[in-house]
């Protein structure tokens, strides 16, 4: 929460000229499922020279957007042809969204990875790679 409200935050990457689009299309989804377009926020900003967008909603109500935005959200972006997942890393929201955008043998390198510099898992807790597959559906 912030003084306005309740803010759902993405840092996301996308293509250059899709940038703003994903913007666009977050606020048209949401003002379709809210019948009060003065209580939503949407804003988005970010790095043009990385193509990554810091995307922001705010729901000045409280009203929990959660279901509406995810996974949405991540299908469009992946649609896009961009990253579910930009400067700030997976983090602990988002982990089990990675499959939308990455392979079964992507992940399981990353995996390894980890294992080979991280074998206790000790670094960046409570940071993690998906733990099921997640359903393409």
């Amino acid at each position: 929460f912030t003084a306005l409200g309740h803010v759902y935050k993405y840092d996301v990457s996308l293509p250059l000229a899709d940038m703003y689009d994903l913007v666009d299309r977050t606020r048209r989804l949401l003002s379709e499922a809210s019948s009060d377009d003065d209580d939503l926020v949407v804003a988005g900003y970010g790095h043009l020279g990385d193509s990554n967008l810091h995307l922001n909603v705010v729901s000045k109500s409280g009203v929990d957007l959660l279901p509406t935005l995810e996974p949405w959200i991540f299908h469009e972006v992946t649609r896009l042809r961009g990253s579910i997942s930009a400067e700030h890393g997976l983090g602990q929201a988002k982990h089990n969204y990675l499959p939308l955008a990455k392979s079964p043998e992507a992940i399981a390198l990353m995996r390894s990875l980890k294992d080979v510099f991280d074998p206790h898992h000790i670094l960046n807790p409570y940071k993690f790679l998906p733990t099921t597959p997640l359903s393409q559906g």
